[in-house]
């Protein structure tokens, strides 16, 4: 006769669960050799990494090393300085550039003007203001050079500051104009 085992089904879901276990302990061993070999790995690059380091340490502690740094440092200075004194340099001359009013085009441009009642005893030029001495003929000429003056377009403001008889030849007028030159590169 045959047994009737009552607990056979219990039996096979007990091998199911044994094989499920069996998977997750697996794959947790899995986990842990990778976790201890990355460890591993890691540990023997930063030993390795570490005597690297102090062997640089060594070599750059070296006299002739902390020799060749110190110079490095002092030529970095002074290009430093240089650099510095370049560019005050480079702001002086081009301050220097744009004061020069005194130009071809602007004594030309004057001269055009002139007309021939009219002649110059000074002409100077301070950055942007010129100032005009002369003799004249006639008051009208000293009206018409201001006129010609201020239609040049290098001019922004021109005046006459003064006509005088009394300063001049017998018969002429001493004249003086002040012309106010635009802020333009000229050259």
């Amino acid at each position: 006769m045959r047994d009737i085992n009552f607990f056979s089904p219990y039996q096979g879901k007990n091998q199911e669960k044994k094989n499920a276990m069996i998977y997750i302990y697996g794959a947790m061993g899995a986990v842990g050799a990778l976790i201890i070999i990355t460890l591993i790995f890691n540990t023997t690059r930063i030993l390795l990494l570490n005597r690297s380091i102090s062997n640089y340490n060594e070599k750059l502690n070296t006299t002739e090393i902390q020799e060749k740094f110190a110079e490095a440092q002092k030529v970095n200075n002074e290009i430093e300085i240089l650099t510095k004194y370049d560019s005050a340099l480079n702001d002086v001359l081009g301050k220097v550039n744009s004061r020069n009013n005194v130009s071809d085009l602007v004594l030309t441009s004057i001269n055009s003007t002139i007309p021939s009642q009219i002649s110059f005893k000074t002409l100077q030029i301070n950055n942007d203001i010129l100032i005009i001495q002369g003799i004249s003929s006639s008051r009208d000429a000293v009206g018409e050079f201001q006129h010609n003056l201020k239609e040049l377009s290098i001019m922004n403001d021109v005046f006459v500051n003064s006509i005088d008889i009394d300063g001049a030849l017998e018969g002429n007028y001493s004249f003086d104009i002040k012309c106010i030159l635009k802020e333009v590169n000229l050259r």
